[in-house]
């Protein structure tokens, strides 16, 4: 059985670490990205892949550098992007999740603690296997929107996905799926 790496949230305190693996908030970003992200971008999340490389026994990601995940949310269903940096970024940008309405309560960082698990784990957790449905793909990180209180798709009682892209660079052509139960 596939293992698993369980991600459990906690609400950041005034003064976090702006580096430390995050979902939402302010992202950590290297010089010269500010001028990536259009308005309708949502910053997802990063993961210091240091704090991760001890769990990540199978090698599916690099255990140095940050993996930033974001959500294209101009149209529903929305789609996924991601960046991989392997290096120390130093460009904090405050509010990014502002520009999108909907999403502008989203400016509030959940710090990211991480465990082993055993593949078929539900909740929040990278790789093993998907909780619902038949899926094609390799499972990046499953979010459970109902496991805390970040006020992302609380509205969704199952989970959204991120597969792995197809391919050497699989982090290109990350997907994006919510499943209902």
């Amino acid at each position: 059985m596939a293992r698993a790496i369980r991600i459990t949230l906690k609400r950041a305190e005034k003064g976090y670490d702006v580096a430390a693996s995050k979902l939402f908030g302010a992202p950590l970003v290297p010089l010269g990205w500010e001028d990536k992200f259009a308005e309708d971008i949502l910053f997802f999340g990063q993961i210091r892949l240091s704090d991760i490389a001890a769990l990540d026994t199978e090698n599916k990601l690099p255990h140095t550098g940050y993996l930033y995940l974001f959500l294209d949310t101009e149209m529903y269903p929305y789609m996924a992007w991601a960046e991989y940096y392997d290096g120390e970024p130093n460009l904090v940008i405050d509010d990014f999740n502002e520009a999108e309405p909907q999403f502008s309560h989203l400016n509030q960082a959940f710090l990211m603690s991480f465990s082993a698990e055993e593949g078929d784990c539900d909740g929040t957790k990278l790789f093993g296997k998907p909780s619902f449905g038949e899926h094609e793909g390799e499972l990046l990180l499953q979010f459970d929107p109902l496991d805390n209180d970040t006020g992302f798709l609380n509205e969704v009682d199952g989970y959204a996905y991120f597969f792995f892209g197809k391919g050497r660079k699989r982090i290109d052509g990350i997907e994006f799926f919510i499943d209902h139960t």
